[in-house]
């Protein structure tokens, strides 16, 4: 399959494993130069070199804070193609989630995805092109 995606870049969060992993890996064999991302540069690192696909590369940052958002963003001003991947989730009782623990999944899962979109998108509009997906999941095996 051609997708078209030589030469445009593309940022998966969340894609040191699984979903987001597999998502980076498809883009990769389609032509398009592919960040991956993770919390540490140990897991970006190990996801890199265990997929053996060419033209990966990555950038640890904790994307569940504005901090690592910004720090993101430093190193990768533009994309052409994002996929918001990152999520996590708690397995426990629902009265047992604290107000705390739902600020903390509304952050890595919510505003990261806004975070980045609102920060990319004004460079895809002005080259008229570009695409934001947004993935949600409990888990992917």
């Amino acid at each position: 399959m051609d997708l078209q995606l030589s030469g445009k870049t593309a940022l998966v969060t969340g894609s040191t494993a699984g979903i987001g992993l597999a998502i980076a890996q498809r883009l990769a064999t389609e032509g398009a130069d592919v960040v991956l991302n993770g919390r540490t540069q140990e897991r970006v690192d190990a996801a890199i070199s265990s997929s053996r696909t060419p033209k990966l590369r990555g950038i640890a940052a904790d994307l569940g804070t504005e901090q690592g958002v910004t720090q993101l963003l430093a190193q990768l001003p533009k994309v052409d193609i994002l996929i918001n991947n990152l999520g996590i989730y708690q397995a426990k009782p629902f009265e047992d989630i604290t107000d705390a623990d739902w600020l903390r999944l509304f952050e890595v899962n919510v505003m990261s995805g806004i975070r980045l979109t609102r920060a990319y998108l004004p460079h895809m509009r002005q080259q008229n092109w570009g695409r934001v997906i947004f993935i949600s999941s409990e888990s992917g095996y």
